[in-house]
């Protein structure tokens, strides 16, 4: 195995579009990094610069200790894993699986016994036989990882490989390839748009925007300290709530929304982050779980607003609210127990202990 690293890579298409700008990312020997990000961001584009089925316009891509900007694709020892399973048709699973090594002459035996030793992984052997029409979604993913295993490569590289899938047979293939990953002890860099897919399975994350690397880290870290609006929007689900405002000042700091009634006490211990941003405006963010009704109030929670309940979503163990209070659309993660009626009114408490703040115009993180 090897780890992947890109120092500065650009990709500029003919026309001048900027697809990935500046990007510097290191993936340690056998760490499973996901790249994650709206559509059109970039994150393929860098998929397919390190599988080399695109040219890097600038800067430098190594796996190992090897520059790979000029090396062919095939020489490059990765496997990919496409958003389409891309099976051959005609062939039987195991051919399907057993195509690539047969043209790199491997001998028969050890093809037999790659083959094998994939299908047992991925509990297909009793499909060997079977051509790609006569499997499920779910069973054809596990052919195309299947073909990927019996490289055994430096590197796997994931784009989108779920995307087809039911939500049902989603969550149990990303159990699959991260047990995958330990049994395999292998690099991977995984491409989605779904935060959820990334939260749960990456060592750690890439989040980008506009061909831009907006953070890097583990999967709390961008949840609890996201560096700027964006990230703190895109990872969670549901996202994290923004209010448009003004910190301001008479005994202590408080948060006074825009067009709305919102009056929110700044706890004592984030007071001291925030000197640069008294008197301006900024959005205050917060996470659905620390917007709570009397019911589950906890804590010394001194800042309450009275919103009328819009949509009520029950999810089973939780319910999540959803309230408009002036411009700011609001949603809130509540035990099942309560599950009030559209059109009621609930009394929330801000739990601003948990806060996030974001400039106004350049949109990073406050302290």
């Amino acid at each position: 195995m090897a780890g992947v690293r890109l120092s500065g890579v650009t990709k500029i298409y003919d026309g001048g579009v900027i697809a990935a700008k500046d990007v510097s990312i290191d993936v340690e020997d056998r760490e499973f990094v996901v790249l994650v990000g709206p559509s059109g961001c970039g994150k393929t584009t860098v998929l397919r610069m390190i599988a080399g089925l695109e040219e890097i316009t600038s800067g430098e891509l190594y796996i190992g200790d090897q520059l790979m900007n000029d090396v062919p694709p095939k020489d490059r020892d990765i496997a990919m894993v496409f958003q389409n399973y891309a099976l051959y048709p005609h062939m039987s699973v195991h051919d399907n699986m057993a195509f690539g090594l047969k043209l790199r002459n491997y001998p028969k035996l050890e093809i037999e016994e790659r083959v094998t030793e994939a299908a047992d992984i991925l509990g297909i052997r009793d499909y060997l036989s079977r051509k790609p029409k006569a499997l499920s979604g779910g069973q054809r993913q596990r052919v195309a990882l299947g073909r990927a295993i019996v490289r055994k490569p430096k590197v796997f590289l994931f784009d989108e490989p779920l995307s087809n899938l039911d939500a049902k047979m989603r969550v149990q293939m990303r159990a699959e390839i991260s047990k995958l990953h330990k049994r395999l002890d292998a690099t991977m860099i995984y491409v989605t748009h779904d935060q959820v897919e990334a939260m749960t399975m990456g060592d750690r994350i890439v989040v980008m925007k506009d061909g831009v690397v907006q953070q890097t880290g583990n999967p709390l870290e961008l949840y609890n300290n996201p560096r700027n609006k964006f990230v703190a929007g895109f990872i969670g689900t549901p996202a994290m709530n923004f209010f448009e405002g003004r910190v301001k000042k008479e005994e202590r700091l408080y948060f006074e929304g825009k067009e709305s009634d919102l009056k929110i006490e700044i706890p004592a211990e984030l007071e001291g982050k925030l000197p640069v941003a008294e008197g301006k405006d900024v959005y205050m963010g917060l996470r659905p779980e620390h917007i709570q009704p009397q019911e589950e109030r906890k804590g010394n929670l001194r800042s309450s607003c009275n919103l009328k309940v819009e949509i009520s979503e029950p999810m089973g163990n939780e319910v999540f609210l959803y309230f408009q209070s002036g411009l700011n659309p609001i949603v809130a993660r509540v035990p099942s127990a309560i599950n009030p009626r559209p059109g009621s009114e609930l009394k929330m408490y801000f739990d601003t202990a948990h806060a996030h703040f974001f400039d106004k115009d350049k949109e990073y993180a406050i302290a």
